[in-house]
């Protein structure tokens, strides 16, 4: 394992230099230096850059990034935590001190600011700076970006310097700033197969952002702009940057969705465009805290049997069945071991639920009372692959006009999983917000909420008080998070959430 280069950090805001590295301060550091004269060699880059992506794996890796947020899920059985939050009751579950906390966002934020504030005082080639603030200033994006989606309005820091207490600024505010990071980091990063790190050794890890990286983000932050945000002009911008992501060569669609399972999803393929790499021997966590843990059971898990119970979140076989109607679609039994076979299981082994197989590559316990359980996935977070680029330009073009290139999309999907072609008594838009749900089925974090979000499809689609939002909840704020009470110390300017401040979460 790498030491770690450790940093006073002086002026980073929100996140203190014990905050930052206290999951390693068990390793004994090599050097301990002040930040004036940190910055000399690319190696020092090097190690700052590497602790920012050892703090993004932890932000990807975290339970309740999982565990708390993905609130659009297309289960029927649900448990109690996972109902009240699909059902948009998050009082009956939580309050101000135990709401989802935005701290990990805002320390791999801080540690954007520390690098893109400092690292022109190391005496390195131009290109080689472009190549760690292009990093920095993706990454900040990315983050920025899930922030303003989950909590809305947010608070906006983008200077090391400033610390002060800060008051929200509202989500289009920030929205600019992720805008302008990436058009800025299009510039500044390499292709992804010229990507070379300190060592002139290629990149091979979809977590190092490049410049389809870059774009791929731009394209999902111009559509929500124009899809949530109402400003249906970014649909043009939206589709020029998911075009330079598909029209780069750089990246491909693997064969059929067996492909998917077995390459894509493992990660670092041909179609991945931005992962935590869980597959870098360091990360501590690993997929399997996620998703495919707790919705794989047999036969993903060894230590399963068919009559394993699911108990927090359970999808029919029929619901499975009525999302991949057409039996040609091969991800029917890529997705699902057996799909139709193990229907005819009584329900009294199967709980007539659906036996999700898309995650393979389970890692066992292999020492301690949990010897030879399961630990997790040996598989990256797949947080954007180019299906997925794909499917957003579809629905762009679809909303702007463009039904030709629309259906040319998202047929270019259906044909790669064995399916029939789109046909004209389909309602386009539908077709591929479904198909998204397909092709990305418990895929990212909170895929498919921020679609049916970006969509305002929330009302027909999400469960209990979804359904009866008015549009003045969803102005004050109700399709966002409530703001916990971490961010409410030291701070006077803090404000909460209109809605929420009215549903159970005054400070």
């Amino acid at each position: 394992m790498k030491k770690r280069i450790y940093i006073i950090l002086l002026l980073l805001p929100l996140a203190s230099c014990n905050d930052m590295f206290k999951n390693f301060l068990n390793e004994e550091p090599e050097t301990l230096v002040t930040n004036t004269n940190f910055w000399k060699t690319e190696k020092d880059v090097e190690a700052a850059v590497y602790e920012l992506h050892v703090m993004f794996r932890s932000w990807g890796g975290y339970v309740e990034t999982r565990l708390y947020r993905d609130r659009g899920l297309p289960f029927d059985y649900l448990g109690l935590i996972w109902r009240n939050i699909s059902d948009n009751e998050l009082q009956k579950d939580m309050d101000i001190t135990t709401a989802p906390s935005w701290r990990g966002e805002y320390q791999a934020i801080g540690m954007c600011n520390f690098i893109l504030g400092n690292i022109h005082r190391a005496k390195i080639p131009e290109e080689r700076i472009n190549y760690y603030k292009g990093q920095a200033l993706t990454i900040r994006a990315y983050l920025y970006f899930y922030v303003l989606r989950t909590w809305g309005n947010a608070v906006l820091i983008t200077n090391e310097e400033d610390v002060g207490e800060k008051a929200v600024t509202p989500w289009r505010e920030i929205m600019k700033v992720v805008i302008d990071d990436l058009v800025e980091a299009t510039k500044l990063l390499s292709p992804v197969n010229e990507m070379k790190d300190a060592n002139n050794t290629p990149v091979t890890s979809k977590q190092i952002p490049s410049r389809g990286t870059a774009f791929a983000i731009l394209a999902h932050a111009y559509a929500w702009l124009a899809g949530f945000g109402e400003e249906p002009e970014y649909y043009q911008k939206g589709i020029e940057a998911a075009t330079e992501v598909i029209q780069s060569g750089d990246y491909s669609l693997v064969n059929n969705p067996h492909e998917i399972c077995e390459i894509v999803l493992p990660g670092n393929s041909q179609e991945g465009i931005l992962e935590i790499d869980f597959l870098n021997p360091e990360a501590v966590n690993r997929s399997g805290n996620g998703l495919p843990g707790i919705t794989q059971k047999w036969p993903a898990d060894p230590n399963a049997t068919p009559s394993t119970r699911r108990t927090l979140l359970r999808l029919n076989n029929e619901s499975a069945m009525a999302m991949f109607p057409d039996r040609n679609d091969k991800r029917r039994e890529e997705y699902f071991y057996k799909l139709d076979s193990m229907a005819g299981v009584k329900t009294s082994i199967t709980q007539g639920a659906a036996y999700i197989y898309k995650f393979r590559r389970p890692l066992l316990h292999t020492s301690g009372s949990q010897l030879g359980k399961l630990l997790g996935y040996d598989l990256n977070e797949i947080l954007i692959r180019l299906a997925d680029i794909y499917l957003l330009r579809a629905e762009m073009r679809a909303k702007s006009g463009d039904i030709p290139g629309a259906i040319a999309d998202l047929n270019v999907i259906r044909k790669r999983a064995g399916a029939k072609e789109y046909t004209p008594d389909e309602n386009l838009e539908e077709a591929i917000a479904l198909e998204r749900d397909k092709e990305l089925f418990l895929e990212g974090v909170c895929t498919r909420y921020f679609d049916i979000v970006r969509n305002r499809t929330f009302r027909e689609k999400l469960r209990g008080k979804f359904k009866t939002l008015s549009d003045q909840d969803v102005k004050d704020g109700a399709l966002f998070f409530p703001i916990s009470f971490d961010a409410f110390q030291n701070n006077t300017k803090m404000t909460q959430n209109i809605y929420w401040k009215r549903n159970g979460f005054a400070i």
